[in-house]
């Protein structure tokens, strides 16, 4: 390698490097959040709301596998203490006062709540208890051509469950990983996560969409690959392999990867087939796995290479979305549940009053809950920037006692 791709390098793996703060990742979460918000308000089909998802959880497993891999690298452990800590700190107050809020306004409103419910939303097991046993509203409002149900409180749960699985998970594999046989022994397994992950989506798909499906395929087969842990960990585990291949010292074949255009063309073909394609086989069994192996080489390929993308992402507004990212997807659920209610006759009144419940509800979550925590977060050792300045404290670019993950969708 000659010296000037040496320190083409290094201009690279820093602008990847999890530990310093990273604008356009702020950016992106603000293009996913949205593409949820949008697709509750519009037909389903119309919105990629999924893509939105997706994209959420490959930059969680992107910053998580980054951190924690850079506190080993420089300390030789992980800091569990410090990691959960900060991961209660980040998710528990917001996620407790939507549980609490939205449950008691669907009761209010008339809707009914058992215990199990309740116990699956604060308990992190939503998406299993959708899958296995529904989350059933029992509340409906007259529409313009008929009935309309009120959405469930809790089933928008289901994606941080998801993640707060991976975030139990993984960081003690990846310490084992690392100490048994360093970054190239976690790095193959992920690969193999990501081999194996569409096989078991393509025997779910057949066992749960032929004459018999049994009785794991849960109320509604579609659900089963699509909101399970076990069929979406490969979407997390794309942005970890990521991580690891972007700031690792021996990985000289990646980071010339990402300024190929052949290969950001082929991230690019790779996100339009996944729109593109309707078969219910993809869509179930390929499209995760397309969509990962895109943002392998998009997002990195986004962060290390000046574009007019990439000045649009770091703009302040939309780093200003992504910062509210989490508050905006918890609350659009309830301002949704809200402006269907009150004004299921009225589609244009609905979304005007669902958009503008939206941004009061996650400004007030912002500034009430997550930005107090997020003081406590940095005392703890996180590398979030400064809620007053968005400013990352010096010295904070360096890698942390633990790890500053937003979780979203």
């Amino acid at each position: 390698m000659s010296g000037a791709d040496a320190a083409r390098a290094e201009r690279d793996r820093e602008a990847l490097r999890p530990t310093r703060y990273i604008p356009a990742l702020d950016g992106l979460r603000a293009l996913a959040v949205l593409l949820v918000v949008a697709s509750h308000a519009a037909p389903a089909h119309l919105v990629p709301g999924g893509f939105g998802v997706t994209l959420f959880f490959f930059i969680s497993g992107y910053l998580l596998t980054g951190q924690l891999a850079e506190e080993h690298r420089r300390t030789g452990r992980i800091d569990f203490r410090g990691f959960y800590l900060r991961r209660m700190l980040r998710l528990l107050p917001a996620g407790l006062a939507f549980v609490a809020v939205s449950g008691l306004v669907f009761l209010a409103l008339g809707g009914s709540l058992g215990a199990a419910e309740w116990v699956s939303a604060l308990l992190y097991g939503a998406n299993y208890f959708d899958i296995l046993a529904g989350y059933r509203s029992d509340l409906a409002v007259a529409g313009p051509h008929g009935a309309v149900a009120v959405a469930h409180p809790f089933s928008i749960l289901w994606s941080l469950a998801v993640e707060e699985h991976f975030y139990l998970l993984w960081p003690v594999a990846l310490f084992a990983l690392l100490r048994a046989g360093g970054w190239r022994a976690a790095a193959a397994l992920l690969v193999l996560l990501c081999l194996v992950e569409p096989v078991w989506r393509a025997v779910l798909h057949a066992i749960c969409h032929g004459p018999l499906p049994g009785s794991g395929c849960g109320m509604v087969p579609e659900i089963r690959i699509y909101a399970a842990t076990d069929t979406r960990f490969d979407s997390l585990a794309y942005g970890a392999l990521a991580a690891l291949l972007a700031v690792q010292t021996e990985t000289r074949r990646f980071l010339p990867l990402l300024h190929a255009r052949g290969a950001q063309a082929a991230a690019l073909g790779l996100i339009a087939a996944g729109f593109l394609v309707r078969d219910d086989t993809f869509r179930e069994v390929l499209r995760y796995t397309v969509q990962g192996l895109a943002f392998l080489i998009a997002v990195p390929a986004l962060l290390v290479g000046p574009s007019r993308l990439r000045r649009l992402l770091e703009g302040r507004i939309p780093v200003l979305i992504g910062r509210l990212s989490y508050s905006i997807y918890l609350w659009h659920w309830l301002a949704g549940m809200i402006a269907t209610y009150g004004f299921a006759q009225a589609p244009i009144l609905r979304v005007v009053v669902y958009v503008g419940l939206t941004a009061l509800l996650s400004s007030i979550s912002w500034l009430a809950i997550e930005r107090p925590m997020l003081r406590l977060r940095r005392r703890a050792g996180s590398t979030a920037p400064s809620p007053a300045t968005g400013a990352v404290v010096p010295g904070a670019a360096r890698a942390p006692a633990a790890v500053s993950v937003a979780p979203r969708a």
